[in-house]
């Protein structure tokens, strides 16, 4: 049984209200908060781990709180009481904590089995959204993202061979595994800061889920191409395109926002990739003086992120159905005007971390069909959370000659 002291507790219920009431960005919350507290590398584990348990188990907790209507008493630490009773975690001894029948908790829980909605913490609006679009499906769908997402990391083999850099880590006591869907893909056996180790600050490796890996692999970059990557963000995905490219070709990684090239930038300084260029997009001319130059564009669009719920889980506490009309707009806009990069023969790669249809193969059929004969479907893939995978979709269309 995990045993925890007041402190760990005091910490997880600020950056859980940082997170959750205030609406800050989880990772931001974290790093400024391990930036300017004292805590061991375990304490560190064990706080990152609850605060993204009680995100991604909100509302199960939240409405076991109600049916046992306590009063007078802080909500986080009714909450969080809850939360150890059902885990198995010992409560620090504290008057802050109400002493809970753990019985009549364990008769709520029984009372709740078969409520998707309320089991596998998902607000009603988009349980039924979610219901409408994917069917029974979404059960077994929604209960695994609600389970802990592992530490993946993606190695980068112009620095080291997987091979070697798992004996490093294994002679460190760490120990993985590589997994068969992303060849140069290691699973951690356990949660570590590994942005500390040597290994990562001399660019051996980026921290990249499986499902974000294989995006680079469908789209299969050859090196001497010249790529852009429409929608670049932090560079997970430009860093593993130049690294299957074996450095060799031209990336343009594109994005609104500068700080996340500048980001980028000094990721690919790090991972000792030479073929990235940034071009922040603050008009139309950039795009435009793109057209037709590109042998493939990756387009990883803005989605609602509801297949990474389990990495991300504060995303379904505030997204709004509004959210889901204005990103399927903008979707189709970035793939109307980003695919005119695409030179005749070349290849456009569309890549979601959604699992619903409509911003995804829906999405695909109405470009296919509006592009007057411009574009052709390939192929698409899915990956579901229901084998083990974080929920990520991606298609190819190939620009007729």
């Amino acid at each position: 049984m995990l045993t925890i002291s007041i402190q760990i507790v005091e910490a997880i219920k600020y950056i859980y209200e940082q997170i959750l009431v205030e609406e800050n960005t989880s990772d931001k919350v974290f790093e400024q908060f391990y930036r300017k507290n004292q805590f061991t590398e375990r304490e560190k584990s064990i706080i990152t781990s609850e605060v993204y348990s009680l995100l991604r188990n909100w509302r199960y907790l939240h409405e076991i709180q109600n049916t046992l209507a306590i009063i007078n008493k802080d909500d986080f630490y009714i909450l969080y009481e809850i939360h150890c009773i059902i885990t198995g975690i010992a409560i620090p001894p504290s008057q802050k904590f109400s002493n809970i029948n753990r019985n009549k908790v364990q008769q709520i829980v029984t009372s709740f089995k078969g409520n998707v909605a309320i089991e596998h913490s998902i607000p009603d609006w988009l349980n039924e959204h979610c219901l409408k679009e994917l069917g029974d499906v979404w059960t077994s769908m929604s209960k695994n993202l609600i389970l802990d997402a592992p530490l993946v990391i993606r190695v980068n083999t112009e620095k080291i061979t997987r091979d070697k850099l798992q004996l490093q880590f294994k002679e460190k006591g760490f120990y993985s595994l590589p997994h068969k869907a992303a060849i140069n893909a290691l699973v951690l056996k356990q949660k570590i800061n590994v942005f500390k180790l040597p290994e990562f600050k001399e660019g051996c490796f980026e921290v990249q889920d499986i499902s974000s890996q294989m995006v680079s692999h469908f789209l299969n970059p050859q090196p001497g191409w010249r790529i852009i990557d429409g929608c670049a963000g932090n560079g997970g995905k430009t860093l593993h395109l130049a690294n299957l490219m074996h450095n060799r070709g031209k990336i343009i990684s594109l994005d609104i926002y500068q700080f996340k090239l500048d980001t980028l930038k000094k990721r690919a300084r790090r991972a000792g990739s030479s073929i990235i260029e940034t071009r922040l997009v603050n008009s139309t001319k950039v795009i435009k003086r793109l057209y037709g130059t590109a042998d493939a564009v990756l387009l990883d669009v803005p989605c609602t992120g509801l297949g990474v719920l389990k990495r991300n889980p504060e995303i379904k506490w505030r997204l709004k159905p509004a959210d889901l009309e204005n990103l399927l707009k903008t979707q189709a806009d970035l793939l109307s005007r980003y695919s005119r990069m695409v030179k005749p023969g070349g290849k456009l790669v569309y890549s979601t971390c959604s699992i619903l249809p409509s911003e995804n193969s829906l999405q695909i059929r109405k470009f296919v069909a509006n592009a007057s004969g411009d574009f052709e479907f390939v192929s698409d893939q899915f990956l579901s959370p229901e084998n083990g995978f974080d929920g990520f979709y991606m298609a190819e269309m190939k620009r007729k000659p």
